[in-house]
């Protein structure tokens, strides 16, 4: 028989049938991690470990998990008998007694006192050296005054330069051999230092044993799920075209990282979108609580939420102890955390459109419990593309190639940044929204450098008349493109007329290139095919008519509201005012 339980959510309703704890120590289970989900915040493990059944009662621990872990998330199930009872217990990584740290304190202070005497001999001989320093310059100023005045000895004279060098010599050397012995002293007392750190610090780290007692009779697999902080992945991609662009491969990867104190090795991963608290499966045994006073589902949930966050806070504050000394790690936990909130508040938009995703990865790759991102492919497709080259001259005097894509896949093109090749050649980064299955996308393919592009005001037919009260703003642009190729290039053209939302202003004798269509935001959309090795050129034209306050106004209006957002149409006052500045 197949068993499913809820640990803390049941337990107060599990107390009173429970059986009575035994005298005899759990047996240990040799358990392993199979399979992980990582969600944006938190990951579900599950471990799997055999365990060899009686016929009676019996209880075993898989000991030893991380302190962070959400209790209320624990279940176990067994693939034969049936389990009684589940209790999470709490421990700590390291026993550490008053002996233990009595002597670490005391390697420590062992090496601090040896540096220390050290430093006390180094004062003593530099002290020495300073008084024969001062003797021998008191020599050398005496020597010629005792020449003069009395007869002075060689034999005299010359002992006490020996004495002064030799013993001059024999001080530097000893200060040599100090400095030698510092050296060799010190990585000793950092090693111990942190050591004793170390000690102290794991004596604070918890960790959870979770004892499960089973009635059965059998071998068995013993399987626990719980959810843990500590573990974010973000999605990115890699997309590949021909320069044709008629196919694309898209393969996408999970970036990974995980700090939640358990290596995840040879486990199958899973990436979602989606967040637990809201999707996490009901134990069947809950089904009995519902309609109970008190107890319903929403109540059960709910304390499952604050039990998960009060897993967050222990995770924090444990991590925090375990990152002393460790600046490395600690970079590593606050990238992640970066990572994690961006990702959390990705995912939620996701959420608010009702769409979530499930991937699972393509390969199996160990992540360490280290911080350090590691990519994990999850999907990789091939899709029929229809290529484009786009040209916006206002914008950018480079032709740029696109590709218009359908999303034939089962799966969605998550959002994220996607690194793009052409022929195998980097070209760039972008990034992609959520594509559902079935949505159309473009993709940026890099720029056409056979393609020239020129955008500029034709003067002889622009000016600017300021009136008494009005002015009138004339302006002409030409805009010309250039296949520098061999091959036909179709080309699609974009610009733009002003558009008019202020009854001060008026728009007049506006002029698009022929074909071409204007849609409500006022952009002027054309094509055209050129042929090889030749040019075409257009004009955007039209006349425009305003007060000759009327940015002197615009100004004082956006000094009055300064946060207020600006509206579609007060684009206009900054054509007007690079035009302006054209005259």
């Amino acid at each position: 028989m197949r068993a499913l339980i809820a640990v803390a959510a049941l337990t107060p309703y599990l107390a009173l049938a429970a059986t009575p704890a035994r005298a005899e120590e759990p047996k240990g289970v040799k358990s392993k991690i199979t399979a992980v989900t990582v969600y944006a915040d938190r990951a579900q493990v599950t471990r799997s470990g055999a365990i060899e059944l009686s016929g009676a009662a019996q209880r075993f621990v898989v000991a030893g998990l991380p302190g962070w872990i959400d209790e209320e998330s624990v279940r176990a199930t067994t693939s034969t008998g049936r389990i009684l009872d589940v209790v999470v217990e709490r421990t700590f990584l390291a026993e550490a007694s008053e002996e233990a740290v009595r002597k670490a304190d005391a390697a420590v202070n062992e090496i601090a006192d040896q540096l220390q005497a050290i430093g006390d001999e180094e004062a003593v001989v530099r002290a020495e050296i300073q008084q024969l320093e001062a003797v021998r310059a008191f020599s050398l100023d005496k020597l010629p005054r005792d020449m003069a005045t009395r007869e002075t000895k060689v034999a005299t004279f010359g002992e006490t330069v020996d004495y002064i060098s030799g013993t001059l010599r024999r001080d530097h050397k000893q200060l040599r051999e100090l400095a030698r012995q510092r050296r060799t002293l010190q990585p000793q007392l950092q090693a111990r230092t942190q050591a004793r750190n170390e000690l102290r610090a794991r004596a604070q780290l918890e960790q959870r044993d979770v004892i499960v007692e089973i009635d059965g009779r059998g071998h068995a697999k013993l399987t626990l799920t719980y959810l843990t902080p500590g573990a974010t992945w973000e999605p990115l991609g890699e997309m590949r075209a021909g320069s044709q662009g008629s196919k694309v491969t898209l393969a996408q990867f999970a970036q990974v990282v995980q700090t939640t104190g358990e290596d995840w090795e040879g486990a199958t991963l899973s990436f979602s979108t989606q967040r637990p608290a809201e999707t996490l499966n009901v134990p069947e045994v809950q089904s009995l609580l519902l309609g109970s006073a008190g107890s319903g589902l929403s109540e059960v949930l709910g304390r499952m939420g604050q039990s998960f966050q009060k897993a967050q806070s222990t995770y924090a504050a444990q991590n925090e102890s375990f990152s002393q000394g460790n600046a490395d790690y600690r970079a590593n936990v606050a990238r992640q955390m970066e990572i994690q909130n961006r990702v959390v508040s990705t995912f939620e938009t996701l959420a608010q459109r009702g769409t979530t995703a499930h991937y699972d990865a393509l390969s199996t790759r160990p992540v360490r419990t280290d911080g350090k991102p590691i990519r994990v492919p999850i999907a990789h497709n091939t899709f029929e593309a229809t290529p484009k080259l786009v040209a916006v001259p206002e914008v950018s005097l480079n032709a740029v190639r696109t590709a218009e894509i359908v999303n034939t896949a089962d799966q969605p093109v998550l959002p994220g940044k996607v690194a793009l090749f052409v022929d195998d050649a980097f070209v760039g980064t972008s990034e992609v929204a959520f594509v559902a299955p079935g949505e159309t996308f473009s993709a940026y393919l890099g720029v056409e450098d056979r393609v020239k592009l020129s955008r500029t005001l034709d003067r002889k037919r622009s000016k600017l008349d300021r009136g008494s009260r009005r002015t009138t703003l004339k302006v002409s642009f030409v805009i010309e493109a250039e296949n520098l190729s061999d091959v036909p290039m179709t080309l699609e053209l974009g610009d733009r007329v002003p558009v008019i939302g202020d009854d001060a202003l008026e728009i007049d004798e506006v002029k698009t290139p022929k074909g071409s269509k204007r849609d409500a935001n006022g952009v002027v959309r054309w094509s055209v095919t050129l042929a090889p090795k030749t040019s075409k050129s257009w004009r955007i034209e039209y006349e425009l008519e305003y007060p000759n306050d009327l940015l002197e106004r615009q100004q004082m209006r956006k000094a009055r509201s300064p946060a207020a957002a600006p509206a579609p149409d007060e684009r206009v006052y900054d054509d007007i005012e690079q035009l302006e500045q054209m005259f």
